[in-house]
C-alpha cells in the first residue's frame, strides 16, 4: 500500500509541475469557429486558492480548457489532470467524471477509485484530509459552473 501511496504522490506532484491547460491569457488563441467558450472563475478561502477557466465546447464536446490563478500543489495539479481527462468528452461524460471525482473525495480515502478517473484516482490519498478536499475539488466545480452556464 504504501508503494502506491507513493505513486500517488509521484503522479500528483509531476502533474503540478506540469500544470496542463495554465495559460497566461484566457482571452488569446484562435477558437475554431463552430466552437463556443465559457467562463467561470472559483476561489477557496482555506487555502486561498484562485483560478480562472475558458472551456471551449464543438457542439457537445470539449475542445480545450484553459486556466489561470494560483494555488497550492494540490489544486495545480488537480486542474492539471483535470484538463487533460476532460480534453474530447462530452459535456454528459464530463459531469459524470465530476460526479466520480466528487464521491471520490467523499469516500475520505476508503475503497477504490473508479477506473473512469485515471491519474485522478491519485487523489485518494487527499481525501483522507478534509482541508485539502476543497484545494482538489476547485478546478472541478470551476469546469461544472462553466459547463452549466453559470459561470461569468
Amino acid at each position: 500500500m504504501e508503494d502506491l501511496s507513493n505513486l500517488y504522490q509521484e503522479v500528483i506532484l509531476e502533474a503540478a509541475k506540469e500544470a496542463h491547460g495554465r495559460k497566461e491569457d484566457l482571452e488569446g488563441g484562435k477558437a475554431a469557429s463552430s466552437s463556443h467558450c465559457a467562463y467561470a472563475s472559483g476561489f477557496n478561502p482555506s487555502c486561498g486558492d484562485e483560478v480562472e477557466m475558458k472551456v471551449e465546447t464543438e457542439g457537445e464536446s470539449i475542445r480545450e480548457i484553459a486556466w489561470k490563478g494560483e494555488g497550492c500543489a494540490i489544486c495545480t495539479a488537480s486542474l492539471s489532470i483535470m484538463t487533460d481527462l476532460m480534453r474530447g468528452k462530452s459535456r454528459k461524460e464530463a459531469l459524470s467524471l465530476y460526479e466520480d471525482f466528487l464521491k471520490l473525495m467523499d469516500s475520505r480515502g476508503e475503497g477504490e477509485a473508479p477506473e473512469s478517473l485515471k491519474d485522478a484516482s491519485a487523489f485518494i490519498g487527499v481525501a483522507r484530509f478534509p482541508m485539502r478536499i476543497k484545494c482538489a475539488l476547485l478546478g472541478w466545480t470551476t469546469l461544472k459552473e462553466a459547463l452549466e452556464g453559470e459561470g461569468k
